[in-house]
């Protein structure tokens, strides 16, 4: 509790972090016995602080053992204004990412008919063609373990409102995103392919994707307080909580998925506790009406992509989330304000699941989640810390390993690959050889050190996570893996555009091509003021005009991809609507790329043109190739290319 609540202050007190050890240095002396009573002395303890420090409306508890709800409440309100408490058995959250887990049951319990296989070619299931790439068919296994090598794509993922919904097939046909990595080789988590999962189940069982889960998971788990449909069956909407960016201000409105089976089911605590059940006793073989096979849930809770060898990675569907010698598999769940974790520790027939109707002060809901299961693992199941020493090749492999890395979750090949350029993290050698990893930080936001244990595999100080770099042939590093967080992505070394460098010489660029094209107005007003005149005429007076108006087209392309990264996610940027808006900044970049030859012609020129002294030809030189630093940004970035996916 005290370890806990000590993650909580660093929260709330960045200053202090800085000095403070990590909430997961002391583990209990001994473990507390996981029993009702217990609980809500715990939860009862930390959960109506932290739901006033972090301004946060309400949230929902339930833990489940040996096939019965050990534990289940619900913490502040439904609804603020008419302070409507959240009651866990009927008020309804939105799971987000957790409803990915009844898709991928669904798709197993399809396995164990027959008609699907995890290893072949999804295309043999689809009425439509996933292009070819890397010379490798996508399988469900790729899509399970979020191995299928998509890029990531938010378009029309949080429509508005239900009347821009789409059939789930239409939505997989107008959405394909490119391919980034080959499949089964990169870890970079998936939306479209949990969606293209769920299309299939559909295809192959014959029945709408609502219909199938209704019938084939809530019935068997006795789910009745849960629904993928959007809007809500009018019986479940009086039961559904508001969600806030923060409490103490104005709900957000429902939150609509576009591609429902990636994220759009509404549940209440207890029938979360009830489908948590369902799966641990269908994986005991003790399931009356069994949601699968006790075969099949054990390959699903099995890791079939490690991160890196010897670490956590992706089961089939579900996370590995082992820690403190106890085998975890579990989900998250984050949409714009509801932020859920679902935790099943299947050999001591445990589940936790948490969910908050609010984001809160700094985010508050996403440490506090990660603090609440290692603070649940060492009440309960507490170990002591590895004890491992440190190798005497940490200063060289350090050094190795040093620079910048860029998350795979990322966009490659459309336009979103720009977005990289703004949080490359950096992994830096510390005076005493160990490692910092500017992703992976204590609670308070404060640097974690990590010193190596094996070779380029490192154990934070005083802590139990672990990073690994791996490296290629000639020992150059390519990626790194951390267990510190979830197995839904990796680390990969950065090319100068994704690294700390190309940012800057942006910057670079567009203030020179500002500084260029302001002095046309104003030298215009100086020679007014003063009666002069320019002394340019014919071809040379058109160039003149011509080198100005090109850098305001630069300008102009610049200044719309700045709105894009800036308001992407605030002005529905990420729309189908939106499409008018790309297709006029990209036309704006065409006539950049002739703007930008002709002032680099211009630039060629006046080196052989007597009438430029040096100060003219070093000027004009300097804006062609400032225009020319935003063509290979352009290109670089992905912002002339005609697709619209993202």
């Amino acid at each position: 509790m005290r370890s806990l609540l000590l993650a909580l202050l660093l929260l709330a007190s960045p200053a202090v972090a800085q000095n403070a050890p990590s909430p997961t240095q002391a583990a209990p002396a001994e473990a507390h016995a996981l029993t009702a009573d217990d609980l809500r002395v715990w939860f009862d303890g930390m959960m109506p602080w932290l739901l006033a420090r972090g301004d946060l409306a309400g949230a929902v508890v339930s833990v489940v053992k040996d096939g019965q709800v050990l534990f289940a409440r619900g913490y502040g309100y439904a609804d603020v204004e008419k302070r409507t408490p959240v009651d866990p058995a009927t008020t309804l959250f939105r799971i987000g990412s957790i409803s990915k887990l009844f898709t991928w049951t669904s798709v197993m319990q399809q396995v164990e008919q027959g008609k699907l296989d995890l290893d072949k070619d999804i295309n043999s299931y689809l009425d439509f063609k996933i292009p070819d790439a890397f010379g490798k068919p996508i399988t469900l296994r790729n899509i399970m373990t979020h191995t299928a090598g998509f890029e990531e794509a938010s378009k029309d993922l949080f429509p508005p409102n239900t009347s821009m919904l789409m059939p789930l097939g239409d939505y997989m046909k107008t959405h394909i995103p490119a391919r980034a990595y080959p499949p089964g080789e990169v870890i970079s988590y998936s939306n479209y392919g949990a969606g293209l999962a769920a299309y299939i189940v559909e295809r192959i069982s014959g029945k709408q994707f609502d219909d199938y889960v209704e019938q084939e998971i809530y019935a068997r788990a006795g789910m009745t307080q849960a629904t993928f449909r959007q809007p809500l069956p009018e019986k479940l909407q009086p039961f559904m909580s508001k969600g806030y960016r923060v409490a103490s201000g104005k709900p957000f409105p429902f939150e609509v998925v576009g591609a429902a089976p990636v994220g759009a089911m509404s549940a209440s605590g207890t029938d979360m506790a009830k489908f948590m059940i369902a799966h641990l006793n269908a994986f005991r073989g003790v399931a009356d009406k069994p949601l699968l096979k006790q075969e099949t849930v054990a390959r699903m809770y099995t890791v079939n992509k490690p991160l890196a060898p010897g670490f956590i990675g992706m089961a089939l569907g579900f996370y590995q989330e082992d820690r403190n010698g106890k085998r975890i598999v579990g989900h998250g769940g984050n949409m714009p304000v509801f932020h859920s974790d679902l935790h099943l520790l299947p050999d001591d027939n445990v589940g936790l699941f948490v969910s908050f109707n609010t984001t809160g002060v700094g985010d508050v809901t996403g440490p506090f989640r990660l603090a609440l299961l290692r603070e649940f693992l060492d009440r309960y199941y507490p170990a002591p810390l590895p004890d491992e020493p440190t190798l005497p090749t940490a200063a060289e492999h350090a050094r190795v390993v040093a620079g910048y890395y860029s998350n795979s979750r990322a966009g490659v090949a459309g336009w979103t690959r720009l977005m990289q350029i703004m949080r490359p993290s950096q992994l830096s050698v510390n005076p005493d050889n160990t490692i910092s990893f500017s992703a992976v930080t204590a609670f308070g936001g404060s640097a974690k050190k990590w010193r190596e244990v094996a070779p380029f595999v490192w154990r934070e100080v005083n802590g139990r996570s672990r990073v690994a770099v791996l490296r290629d042939e000639a020992g150059a590093p390519t990626i790194l893996a951390d267990d510190d967080g979830l197995p839904v992505y990796v680390y990969l070394h950065s090319s100068f555009a994704t690294g700390p460098n190309a940012l800057p010489l942006i910057q670079a660029a567009i203030a020179v091509l500002l500084v260029a094209a302001l002095s046309w107005p104003v030298n215009a007003l100086v020679r007014r003021h003063y009666g002069g005149t320019l002394r340019l005429e014919g071809r040379d007076l058109l160039l003149y005009r011509a080198a100005r108006v090109a850098c305001i087209v630069s300008l102009l392309f610049a200044a719309g991809w700045w709105a894009v990264l800036n308001h992407a996610f605030g002005i529905n940027f990420m729309l189908s609507d939106s499409a008018w808006f790309f297709w006029i900044v990209r036309l704006i970049g065409v006539i950049g790329l002739a703007g930008t030859a002709l002032l680099l012609w211009r630039a060629a020129t006046t080196w052989r043109d007597a009438r430029f002294g040096w100060w003219g030809r070093i000027s004009n030189s300097v804006i062609a190739l400032a225009a020319l630093v935003i063509i290979w940004a352009s290109f670089a970035y992905n912002l002339l290319s005609t697709g619209l996916q993202y």
